[in-house]
């Protein structure tokens, strides 16, 4: 029974000494277009196709992608496309931001409020993102 003991307290003596991994911070955007209110939610990826997408309106799409992996973000971009002006999308708005990074859960903290503005009729998307932990 004695050999039984001390098995169960090396396990919980190891486990107690085994790091907490904190988790991977996410990034969170609003997308504002009309009276339509989106949040996107994208983690990292290493592979640059990954991204989450939000249309809006069928007039503008907005993507972000996260490139990383699990101990580091390489960098962030964020785009915003016109919809509706023929066959492919195009392009309005592209940033891309570069570590360090702002890590706050209030939004906007890491873009502050960006404003995009269609050719065609003006329309006008809002968006602002975060870097939450």
């Amino acid at each position: 029974m004695t050999s039984l003991w001390r098995f169960v307290g090396g396990v919980i003596s190891a486990l107690i000494w085994i790091p907490a991994h904190a988790a991977m911070p996410q990034l969170v955007c609003e997308v504002r277009y009309a009276s339509d209110t989106h949040t996107l939610r994208q983690a990292a990826s290493p592979d640059p196709y990954v991204g989450g997408t939000v249309d809006a309106g069928e007039r503008f799409r907005f993507k972000a992608v996260v490139l990383g992996g699990p101990d580091r973000i390489e960098h962030i971009t964020l785009s915003v496309y016109e919809l509706g002006l023929g066959d492919a999308p195009v392009m309005l708005h592209q940033v891309r931001y570069q570590a360090p990074f702002v890590s706050s859960p209030e939004l906007p903290s890491l873009t502050g409020w960006n404003h995009v503005y269609a050719s065609y009729l003006g329309r006008e998307l809002r968006y602002g993102c975060a870097l939450q932990p």
